[in-house]
């Protein structure tokens, strides 16, 4: 029945959680392993996303063409493909090119369930519509990189580094079998919404132009953090790899899911505005203390709390656009969805590329400093992006 079509499209929400967060856990080893440099490693995180960009664009076209069913199992398979290609191809062939070729296609998986998930899952029948769904939706997201990141240290340290290859098979059966699920289960008939409206036209609001640009900053104030906190952990604040990705990106993973679960349960009685506004703050000071704090473990601890001013951002973007422009169906939904990923592009490329410009022009620094300096400097310069969302949201609670 329906509730198994709502269930899928949480677990798609976990398949985007793997693919979209695996690859962080693994940059150290691939650095070790394959010597590829600081630069490329913000390269793949950036193609990760202009992919998803590019998918987003088209995402509309797609749905009127072949249907809910046929591109959310799809989604799902080409996810496990590009899992699996990671496992292989770096070692068969030149290692950039595999880890390019891999983060093509698992990237490509991902931005088709972006596309079709939500709009799918907002128009199941039931109770479960409007903004509280959407951030229940999306908590899933970050349960799962929750379970990417407890899982993955755990095979990793049980596994050991040479055998860091098995890790992306074993996650690769959770969209394999959830593939399986999108192909039994009922499905929806598209609403016209869907087909109809001209999502380009949205531009002519300003609200809407505003929320665009809102949506952007939220993509690259997750994203920067969460992409680079692994590695920050490791080589920023010289934590081992174990303790530093629980106490880190684990936290701060969990604080999203935490944050979006709540909402999905207290939403209908919150001022989202507001709740959006705090959450801002928070996440601008988060990163500020992640970048002046004298302790590493204080920075780490503010990496890890920055999840929960970060939990609302996405899907609370869409929630107050979605009441907004209550007709515009899933166009809405795949532009939004394109101005979150041009955030989650540019936040973690921009972090990583001023962090490897300083370490090619070290000064008088050099060793762990050079590195701790460098990230840090990455870090001041993603948050000029939660302080966009801060003026932003003044403005939505004036009016």
């Amino acid at each position: 029945n329906f509730n198994h079509t709502r269930r899928a499209c949480n677990t798609g929400y976990v398949t985007q959680a793997i693919v979209l967060n695996l690859a962080p856990l693994l940059f150290v080893i691939f650095q070790n392993k394959f010597h590829v440099s600081l630069g490329f490693l913000a390269f793949l995180t950036l193609v990760t996303f202009l992919i998803q960009i590019a998918i987003d664009v088209i995402a509309v076209r797609f749905v009127e063409r072949f249907g809910y069913r046929f591109l959310a199992a799809s989604s799902q398979f080409v996810s496990a493909a590009g899992l699996v290609m990671m496992s292989f191809l770096p070692s068969v062939i030149m290692p950039e090119v595999g880890l390019l070729a891999a983060t093509l296609v698992y990237s490509s998986g991902s931005a088709l369930a972006e596309g079709v998930l939500s709009p799918l899952a907002e128009g199941l029948p039931g109770d479960g519509k409007g903004g509280a769904s959407l951030a229940l939706l999306h908590s899933f997201y970050a349960w799962g990189q929750t379970a990417v990141i407890l899982v993955t240290t755990g095979l990793l340290v049980l596994l050991t580094d040479p055998l860091w290859w098995i890790v992306p098979l074993i996650w690769a059966l959770v969209p394999i079998f959830n593939g399986i699920m999108f192909l039994i289960v009922p499905m929806i008939p598209m609403a016209e919404s869907d087909t109809k409206h001209d999502g380009v036209k949205l531009f002519r609001y300003k609200y809407f132009a505003l929320a665009f640009l809102l949506m952007i900053c939220s993509g690259a104030s997750e994203q920067a953090m969460a992409q680079w906190a692994s590695y920050y952990a490791e080589r920023g604040l010289s934590i081992s790899k174990t303790v530093g990705d629980l106490l880190g990106p684990c936290i701060f993973a969990l604080m999203m899911a935490l944050g979006r679960t709540y909402y999905g349960i207290k939403g209908a009685k919150l001022n989202l505005n507001r709740a959006l506004l705090l959450c801002s703050i928070l996440t601008f000071g988060c990163y500020m203390t992640a970048v002046f704090a004298p302790f590493p473990m204080l920075s780490l601890a503010a990496v890890g709390l920055a999840g929960l001013g970060c939990s609302l951002m996405w899907p609370g973007m869409l929630s107050v656009s979605a009441v907004r422009f209550p007709r515009a169906g899933a166009a809405m939904f795949a532009l939004m969805a394109v101005g979150g990923d041009i955030g989650c592009s540019l936040g973690p490329w921009l972090t990583g590329t001023v962090s490897d410009i300083i370490e090619k022009y070290p000064g008088d620094l050099a060793g762990p400093l050079l590195e701790q300096h460098a990230l840090k400097a990455g870090f001041l310069v993603g948050s000029i992006f939660p302080l966009v969302m801060i003026f932003g949201m003044i403005a939505f609670c004036k009016k």
